[in-house]
């Protein structure tokens, strides 16, 4: 019987010498990846299942960058996480998203916290755009690790042409066509997932949190809480792999992370509470008129998500 890989002991390294290990790891991603593989996003592969070859790379890569003091607190609230799934519930897990080393560092340190990470681990369903498909065989190359259910965001959609030509109103239209009909069937396949008991992860960000955009949330994640039962958030401090304008010049860093589980709200209680909320501070003046409810709804889900990362709880008011 083969016996398991040994967890390689952290050491300091130059970044030469970690730039050296990445290069061994994409040598090793590259001998099983196969160029084109549903990289163009079409109804039908919209989900698109984590692939185990080249996954132990990927996350023995990860043992050398994770510094000492990286983890994930708060592990005891995925017992209820797992008895919600027992139970035919459904799971939606609201996460911070800073790198794209942030999936990979979640699943190592989460097996190193947790004695039923397999079960977490094996039911995860990362909600994801497009571009990391897309873009190029190379982010893709690493993304498909784990699984993804794909879709196009609103902010991917090109402005809508106002007196343009007619050329620019048919590619308009053309590509609102074909996101409904990408979206239609996400949609479609989130239903039979969860109904399987996989747990969703959304990002209420839409991206990384970068330096130089203004990371307003994505006003869409209201609408998936409708579609759930219990959401636990999950905050996270500290990068392996910071951000740059475009993912293929991204280096990773030595970097302590740290990630923070909270406890499970009730959606429906939640979305009740968050209301209720609302409609008391455009009555009171605090919002205008034209106060959205669904954006005020994410932006308070990112204060909450900062106060569970500084605080270790989500404040007042929650349910």
């Amino acid at each position: 019987m083969e016996r398991p890989a040994e967890k390689p002991a952290y050491r300091t390294l130059s970044q030469r010498e970690l730039e050296g290990l990445a290069l061994q790891l994409i040598q090793a991603l590259q001998r099983s990846y196969e160029p084109g593989r549903d990289r163009v996003i079409t109804p039908d592969n919209v989900y698109q299942p984590g692939r185990e070859a080249g996954r132990a790379d990927l996350e023995a890569f990860m043992e050398h960058v994770l510094a000492p003091g990286s983890g994930v607190e708060g592990v005891q609230h995925l017992d209820r996480c797992l008895a919600d799934l027992a139970a035919g519930r459904h799971v939606l897990f609201l996460a911070e998203h800073r790198g794209n080393l942030d999936v990979p560092s979640f699943s190592v340190l989460l097996q190193r916290a947790y004695p039923r990470a397999q079960e977490i681990l094996r039911r995860l369903v990362y909600i994801a755009g497009r571009k990391l498909n897309e873009s190029s065989d190379f982010i893709k190359m690493f993304s498909e690790k784990y699984s993804r259910l794909v879709i196009v965001p609103r902010r991917d959609f090109p402005p809508e042409p106002v007196g343009g030509s007619e050329k620019e109103r048919e590619e308009f239209e053309s590509f609102r066509q074909y996101a409904t009909r990408i979206n239609r069937a996400a949609f479609r396949e989130l239903v039979r997932l969860k109904k399987a008991g996989h747990i969703f992860v959304l990002f209420p960000l839409g991206g990384r949190l970068k330096p130089d955009a203004d990371n307003r949330p994505v006003r869409e994640t209201t609408s998936y809480l409708h579609s759930f039962d219990t959401a636990h958030l999950v905050s996270m401090d500290g990068n392996a792999l910071p951000p740059e304008a475009r993912m293929e010049d991204e280096r990773p860093i030595q970097a302590k992370v740290v990630f923070r589980i909270g406890p499970a709200l009730d959606c429906k209680a939640f979305l009740a509470a968050e209301r209720e909320r609302f409609e008391a501070r455009r009555g009171s003046g605090e919002l205008p008129p034209e106060a959205d409810y669904e954006q005020e709804v994410v932006e308070h889900i990112m204060t909450m998500l900062e106060r569970l990362r500084l605080h270790g709880d989500y404040g007042a008011p929650s349910a």
